[in-house]
C-alpha cells in the first residue's frame, strides 16, 4: 500500500467519479482505474461497487477512506515540515542548573518569538552528565562549562561565566583560619566546577569544618547569611542575591574562569542548529 494508492483513492471518493478525479489529479483516467486496482489488491478487498462503469464507494471503502484521508493529512502535514523560513523539529536543549536562571531565560524567550514551529524541550544536569547525553545523542546541544576535549564532541564560547564566595560579611579573608571553624557549600561531583573549587582549596591549603554538597543556591546563601559557613556560586547569579545583608562577595581569581560553552555532537551541526546557536548566543 503507498501513499499516492492513498491519495488517489480519496480524490475518487470525494470526486464521485474516476474522470474529475483525473482531472483533479492531473492524469489520465486509466492511471487512477490502474492505482485504485493495485490498492485493492493489496488490501485483498474491494471498496467499491461498479455498475455500468460507475464506481460507487461501499461500506468498508467508507470505513477505509476515513483512515486513509487522515494518513494523507498527516502526510501533507509532514511535508511542511521542510518548507518555509521557519525551524521546524524537536530540540532537545540541556544546560547547568544556574544558567538557566541567570543567562537564558530572555534568550530561550528570544528563542521562541523568532522560532515558534520548533519543538524544545529544556532540562538541567551536572556537567559530566551533559556530556554523557550528548555523546548518547539524548542531547542536541549543552550549555556547560568547557571548553570541552573529546573526539565526539565540538564547542564554541556562549557566556562569560566566574565563580565567586559567598561569605558571612563578618567574617575575614578566605584563609586557614577563617575557614577552619565554617562549613564550606559547594556543587555536587558530577560537576566540573567541584573541581575547580576542590583545586582552588588545595592549591592555598585550605580545610573548611566539613565540605557539603547543595543543590539550591537559595539555601547555600541562606546558609551563609546565617553565619554556618562559604558557598561558591557562578557570579552571574549575583544580581538575584545581592545586595543582601549578612553576605560578601570574594572573587576567587583567574582560578575562578568558569566561562560556558555551547557544546554539540561533532559533525553534527546543521544549519538549523547553527541557526539556533545564533539565536541563543545573542543578548535578548
Amino acid at each position: 500500500m503507498k501513499l499516492s494508492q492513498l491519495k488517489f483513492f480519496c480524490t475518487v471518493v470525494e470526486c464521485k467519479t474516476i474522470a474529475a478525479a483525473a482531472r483533479e489529479l492531473h492524469c489520465v483516467p486509466s492511471n487512477v482505474t490502474l492505482r485504485l486496482r493495485e490498492l485493492e489488491e493489496s488490501l485483498g478487498g474491494e471498496l467499491f461497487f461498479r455498475d455500468k462503469n460507475r464506481l460507487y464507494v461501499n461500506p468498508k471503502g467508507r470505513l477505509f477512506y476515513q483512515q486513509a484521508r487522515d494518513i494523507v493529512a498527516q502526510a501533507e502535514r509532514s511535508k511542511q515540515l521542510f518548507a518555509g523560513e521557519h525551524q521546524h523539529g524537536l530540540l532537545n536543549l540541556g544546560a547547568l542548573d544556574f544558567s538557566l536562571v541567570s543567562h537564558l531565560p530572555a534568550r530561550i524567550a528570544r528563542l521562541r518569538r523568532l522560532q515558534p514551529h520548533l519543538h524544545i524541550n529544556v532540562l538541567s544536569r551536572d556537567s559530566l552528565v551533559l556530556e554523557r547525553m550528548l555523546i548518547d545523542s539524548d542531547l542536541d546541544l549543552a550549555i556547560t562549562d568547557g571548553p570541552i576535549e573529546h573526539p565526539l564532541l565540538a564547542s564554541q564560547k556562549a557566556f562569560d561565566e566566574r565563580l565567586v564566595l559567598l561569605m558571612p560579611a563578618d567574617a575575614g579573608e578566605p584563609d586557614a583560619a577563617t575557614l577552619a571553624p565554617l562549613e564550606f557549600y559547594t556543587f555536587s561531583r558530577e560537576c566540573s566546577f567541584r573541581l575547580k573549587v576542590d583545586h582552588w582549596l588545595a592549591s592555598r591549603g585550605l580545610k573548611p569544618r566539613m565540605t557539603l554538597e547543595m543543590e539550591s543556591y537559595a539555601a547555600m546563601a541562606a546558609c551563609v547569611q546565617a553565619g554556618c559557613g562559604v558557598a561558591c556560586v557562578p557570579g552571574s547569579l549575583l544580581p538575584l542575591i545581592m545586595p543582601a545583608p549578612g553576605l560578601k562577595v570574594v572573587e576567587m581569581g583567574e582560578e575562578g574562569l568558569s566561562d560556558l560553552y555551547f557544546v554539540w555532537r561533532r559533525h553534527q551541526l546543521s544549519d538549523e542548529l547553527q541557526t539556533i546557536l545564533g539565536i541563543l548566543a545573542h543578548p535578548a
